[in-house]
């Protein structure tokens, strides 16, 4: 009997503990309705935003084929005024640079030939920078043999870093000379 007892006591723990997972379960029903009908509304609303926005956009596309057809007349337009366009600029520029060619022909030639000239005595002024270069370099041997107390070299270094500089900038003179002649010799034979 007592064994009954137990039993009945134990089952009432178990419908207990079932009651309460039902009641939890219960809970949680309640919460998922709440959620699906937010769901359901939300959902509603995105539905409405939809449509108005498939009414606009409809509307939208009809303005923008207009404008696209507008666009494509004006483009055809632009591109026959863009090709007279250029026609008048490459005429102009040509009679303005058939002027100006005219116009520096005779400079150049004398151009040419001061060039030529400096060309000349550059050369000259490098062979002799170079043999002045080769000299230096003796000369930096010897020096390092030298104790530095002995001799002060600082005044010749100088003059040194000043031939250098200038034997560098006449350099550049001839590079922009060669250039020069190159363009006056291009121009001459363009036409």
């Amino acid at each position: 009997m007592l064994q009954k007892i137990r039993d009945l006591m134990r089952v009432k723990d178990d419908i207990d503990a079932i009651n309460k997972i039902i009641g939890e379960n219960n809970k949680i029903i309640s919460e998922l309705k709440i959620q699906l009908i937010e769901l359901k509304k939300e959902l509603n609303d995105t539905n409405i935003n939809q449509q108005e926005f498939l009414k606009n956009f409809k509307e939208n596309l009809n303005v923008i084929k207009n404008l696209r057809e507008d666009f494509g007349k004006e483009l055809v337009e632009f591109k026959l005024l863009k090709g007279q366009l250029q026609r008048k600029i490459l005429d102009k520029f040509e009679e303005e640079l058939q002027k100006d060619l005219e116009v520096n022909r005779e400079a150049l030639k004398k151009d040419t030939q001061d060039y030529n000239e400096l060309r000349k005595k550059v050369a000259e002024i490098l062979s002799r920078l170079n043999m002045t270069s080769e000299e230096i370099n003796k000369f930096i041997e010897i020096s390092k043999s030298i104790k530095k107390e002995d001799f002060e070299l600082t005044k010749f270094a100088r003059n040194l870093m000043e031939m250098d500089r200038e034997k560098l900038e006449l350099m550049r003179k001839i590079d922009t000379l060669e250039r020069l002649v190159s363009k006056i010799r291009r121009r001459e034979l363009v036409r």
